[in-house]
């Protein structure tokens, strides 16, 4: 028993069925960066903390995605109208 624990720990997690990578919806595989979750989890983040205005870069990094897909994140929550952008770049709530 004790060398098969011992095999099954030197696995990576590749081979134990795990992947380092985050989790891909279709909506990534359609050219959508987010998906569901990430798009709550931000719109969550605006939810509390009110008044938060943050630039398509410094959002990028406290939600840790690229550049590019926080900004397609912010314009497609804008589009819907839960956030706005403001004329100096920065996103609002509302």
């Amino acid at each position: 028993m004790r060398n098969a624990l011992r095999r099954h720990a030197l696995l990576n997690p590749a081979e134990q069925g795990f992947s380092m990578a985050p989790a891909r919806g279709p909506e990534q595989r359609a050219g959508i960066p987010a998906d569901r979750a990430t798009l709550e989890r931000i719109r969550a983040e605006f939810n509390e903390m009110r008044g938060f205005s943050p630039t398509p870069g410094q959002a990028a990094r406290l939600f840790g995605l690229s550049r590019e897909d926080c900004e397609r994140v912010l314009d497609a929550l804008a589009r819907e109208g839960f956030l706005h952008r403001d004329q100096d770049g920065r996103y609002r709530a509302g």
